[in-house]
């Protein structure tokens, strides 16, 4: 087995397997990371709708009582002004003018509290349809976005499947040994097993390298790994 270039063919499978990582990455975190942010934008746009509406019922509501109110009230002075002529004294007499009057005093106040209440419902209405045309945007836009990234997400499956058929062909000339080495690291280095000395520094951990593993590297008789993240070094000059 000629190290050297079982080490050139593990760093060209890294670079695979680094593309491979990042794009399932993007796919399995990132992009429903995202979708899951908008669709919850997107819920509470939908709860300011909500909101509006039972706004709007409970002013209703509120509508009904004071024209229920209005309604007794006049019915009541309806009733007064119809016993004002059955009246047979004048105290009686005056004591139900002066009922009348307070219940036209009482009606011109429930009068002018429906108006109030009928000028809150025009509101309330009109704030009702601002939401709902401000959904209507923002379900189009929460749309287009949800097919945007549910499309990437179908194209990194398609752009996944190919690296993984170019991946299975490449492994298939790497020595068994190096290669189930290889593959342990990237299972628990976060899809990153080999990476070049950078000047005298791991190239991941940026730990310092010591000449003797330079050394080492330069003599192609073992894999030679960082002290401190224990990925495989080597250096990039020698490829």
């Amino acid at each position: 087995m000629n190290l050297k270039e079982e080490i050139k063919k593990i760093v060209e499978l890294q670079e695979i397997d680094s593309k491979i990582y990042q794009m399932r990455e993007e796919k399995d975190s990132k992009l429903p990371q995202e979708l899951k942010a908008l669709k919850e934008e997107y819920e509470q746009k939908k709860q300011n709708l909500s909101t509006a509406e039972e706004k709007l019922k409970e002013i209703q509501l509120k509508k009904k009582d004071k024209e229920i109110d209005l309604a007794s009230k006049e019915e009541n002075a309806h009733k007064a002004q119809g016993q004002l002529y059955q009246l047979k004294t004048n105290k009686e007499y005056q004591a139900k003018l002066n009922e009348i009057e307070s219940l036209k005093a009482d009606i011109s106040v429930a009068e002018e509290d429906l108006l109030k209440i009928l000028d809150e419902v025009e509101a309330s209405k009109k704030e009702q349809e601002v939401q709902k045309e401000k959904l209507a945007q923002e379900e189009k836009a929460f749309k287009d976005s949800e097919d945007t990234i549910k499309g990437r997400i179908k194209d990194l499956n398609a752009q996944i499947n190919t690296l993984q058929e170019k991946r299975q062909r490449f492994t298939s000339n790497i020595d068994k040994k190096i290669l189930e080495k290889y593959e342990q690291l990237l299972k628990t280095r976060q899809g990153l097993a080999i990476v070049p000395v950078e000047g005298e520094n791991c190239g991941s951990c940026h730990m310092r390298v010591t000449h003797q593993k330079i050394n080492e590297i330069k003599m192609f008789d073992n894999l030679v790994f960082c002290e401190s993240c224990v990925r495989i070094l080597y250096l990039p000059d020698d490829y």
